[in-house]
């Protein structure tokens, strides 16, 4: 499948920064899984550099802007073409070892919540079936609703409220998962979603190791894996580590107001 993509993020600062460096992955993985045909990232304001592709596999841009006021619109489109691989991920390159994402975070660290949930499972020899298992049991867990929680819900905040979206079910997956020892990591990215056409946004899936397969990537939010519809991006510990931007400013205690705008469409 051919998809299109324009994501589009913009930014209004109230007043003078200084100066602002911006870290950006944006740029889509390269594996079998999805074929790049054309990509271009563009900032309407600020120097934009190629930096390096980091140990994840990340292509990384960053924005260098002095004296910056107002507004600023950042832009990553291309055309994709995507294949199925019933959520296993083929030539990733990446030179992390897994057992790195055994390593809780803020966002993913179990809580009483968690650890009782996890004792209620039982535990099975074939690690595939149970990667599965433990992708029904989040989307089970909790009920998808917006405007609950935030950026800094945690998993085991998130599961004590019974609701989320995306990123809470893949922190919940993600802790569940390292309880068990199974290595897992936070994928940021892009969904082709019908039900969804005219309210597209990023989207967060997780990636599990699982011996002889590699990184098999799950989507408890949908209760399956991925497939062609999906677009990879980025991966991490968790939502902040896999963010797509990031900033740092100097001398700034401003304020700033973000919005973004995501289109997708299949090529006929």
């Amino acid at each position: 499948m051919i998809l299109n993509i324009k994501h589009q993020t913009n930014y209004n600062f109230y007043s003078c920064v200084p100066r602002l460096v911006q870290s950006l992955k944006l740029y889509p993985s390269s594996c079998k899984n999805q074929k790049i045909i054309s990509w271009n990232i563009s900032t309407s304001i600020g120097q934009l550099i190629m930096s390096h592709q980091d140990a994840l596999g990340h292509t990384i841009y960053n924005i260098y802007n002095e004296s910056l006021i107002g507004e600023q619109t950042i832009v990553s489109e291309g055309k994709i073409d995507t294949k199925d691989f019933s959520g296993v991920m083929h030539g990733l390159v990446d030179k992390v070892s897994p057992i790195c994402f055994l390593r809780f975070t803020y966002l993913t660290k179990p809580g009483e919540k968690l650890i009782k949930l996890s004792k209620k499972i039982k535990k099975k020899n074939d690690k595939i079936q149970f990667c599965h298992d433990l992708n029904e049991i989040v989307y089970e867990t909790i009920n998808f609703k917006t405007g609950i929680t935030n950026n800094q819900t945690t998993a085991e905040e998130s599961l004590k409220l019974e609701t989320g979206v995306c990123q809470d079910y893949a922190h919940i997956l993600i802790s569940l998962s390292k309880i068990f020892n199974i290595p897992s990591r936070y994928v940021n990215g892009y969904l082709m979603d019908d039900n969804n056409l005219s309210n597209y946004s990023s989207h967060a899936w997780v990636e599990l190791y699982i011996n002889d397969l590699g990184w098999v990537a799950f989507d408890p939010s949908h209760k399956k894996c991925i497939d062609e519809n999906y677009v990879r991006i980025s991966c991490g510990y968790d939502f902040i580590d896999a963010s797509p931007i990031k900033g740092v400013k100097l001398n700034y205690p401003g304020g700033e107001d973000l919005n973004f705008k995501l289109d997708i469409n299949i090529e006929q």
